[in-house]
């Protein structure tokens, strides 16, 4: 798992954080409008937050967890929380919208350069099949053919099927367990997929999953045994 920043950023609030994304809890409070309790202990145990503990330079000192501090923003009636409670209904009327500067703040706010490339690849993937299933429905193609295609994806570049990829990996969306490399060869092979139905003009299911399925071997013999240099 990828540590967050010392310090965790929203808008013009800085929140001090541990390396594993743990909150400072006197600063955290603080931003709610909530005072440092003198019995941590009973604060802790009346409002259900874990007792943890971190460094945060001056030795080991009560945490929040960001699900504890955002759990807290819904229960307490400070000016401070409410104004969190904004933030939050904002937040998520982008989100529902697709705000993609929405997703471009929260996305820089990763410090992992690997999740970033992920997130790249992702987007690329998901833009590479919607263009292929827009161009099998230009030629032709309907019913089960789509679910079909993206079967003959997965078993070539991840070599199963996605219900096992979802299992194996715990995720409920298969392309949210996958590499940025997986997620970039499914992206070639849709793309290859649907230059090669337009120059070939392939109409209609057969032609259409015959094709993907020469491109998807072709490709998926490049992949294991890459071309010789000289």
């Amino acid at each position: 798992m990828t540590n967050l920043p010392l310090t965790l950023e929203f808008g013009s609030v800085r929140l001090p954080a541990s390396a594993d994304g743990q909150l400072y809890a006197p600063t955290a409070l603080l931003a709610l409008g909530i005072e440092m309790p003198g019995d941590w202990q009973s604060f802790a145990d009346l409002n259900d937050l874990e007792l943890q503990t971190r460094d945060f330079g001056a030795g080991l000192e009560p945490s929040l967890s960001v699900p504890e501090f955002t759990r807290l923003a819904f229960t307490f009636d400070t000016t401070e929380a409410r104004r969190w409670r904004r933030r939050a209904q904002d937040m998520l009327a982008r989100a529902m919208q697709g705000d993609i500067r929405l997703a471009a703040q929260i996305a820089e706010a990763n410090p992992d350069p690997e999740a970033r490339r992920w997130l790249a690849a992702r987007l690329e993937s998901t833009g590479a099949r919607r263009e292929l299933m827009s161009t099998v429905a230009r030629h032709g193609g309907q019913g089960r053919v789509y679910g079909q295609l993206g079967s003959i994806s997965n078993r070539s570049v991840l070599g199963t099927d996605s219900a096992t990829i979802r299992r194996v990996r715990g995720v409920k969306q298969t392309r949210d367990g996958l590499s940025s490399t997986e997620l970039l060869r499914l992206a070639y092979l849709d793309t290859a997929t649907a230059r090669a139905i337009q120059e070939h003009g392939a109409h209609g299911n057969t032609a259409i999953l015959q094709l993907h399925e020469h491109v998807a071997r072709k490709e998926r013999l490049n992949w294991v045994t890459p071309p010789q240099a000289g």
